[in-house]
């Protein structure tokens, strides 16, 4: 089964749980970047994003490697602002429709998990969703080996959604050849 990671990141987060889901799954990883990078800190700046994030604006994207439409399952993963996902997955939805795909998503945020996978499931409402995961920003732990155990225990859950997709796929061919010998 081809497996597709997807991710965003703004401080690095987000990064090293989808390079932990890849590494225990042997999956292709990609990262979206936007063309305008985030940069500074404050009110003003802060505003601009949350902004961003309630108009539902698409910011510009670099072309990336990999093709989802090209996989059987893909993770999709973003940092949590302002409790929504980040806009470049609007820009990427615009351009690339994915449906009828098995997806996971997960986030990282500094809170516990609100509104932002609720919201990114809407927008991916014609896929089939086989689960979503949210962690504390594993990589601000003081502790290195709290960070070891929330990025195992993420590679974990993505194992658990690769074997649930794996026995799906499975089911479905059988079905596919049933009608197709009509044995």
């Amino acid at each position: 089964m081809k497996v597709l990671v997807l991710y965003t990141t703004v401080d690095g987060n987000t990064a090293a749980v989808a390079k932990s889901i890849a590494d225990r799954l042997g999956a292709d990883i990609s990262k979206i970047v936007r063309v305008k990078k985030v940069k500074g800190y404050g009110f003003f700046n802060n505003l601009k994003l949350r902004m961003e994030v309630s108009r539902k604006k698409k910011p510009d994207i670099f072309p990336f490697k990999w093709d989802p439409r090209d996989y059987d399952l893909i993770f999709i993963g973003t940092p949590v602002w302002y409790d929504s996902y980040n806009p470049v997955y609007n820009t990427l939805f615009n351009v690339i429709k994915i449906y009828d795909r098995k997806i996971a998503l997960f986030s990282t945020g500094e809170k516990p998990e609100g509104k932002a996978l609720k919201k990114l499931a809407a927008v991916l409402e014609d896929s089939v969703l086989l689960g979503t995961y949210h962690c504390i920003e594993p990589i601000w732990e003081d502790d290195e080996k709290e960070t070891e155990r929330i990025l195992n225990e993420a590679a974990d859950w993505a194992k658990t959604i690769y074997d649930e997709a794996e026995k799906m796929k499975e089911e479905e061919e059988f079905k596919r050849r049933k009608t197709i010998y009509k044995y």
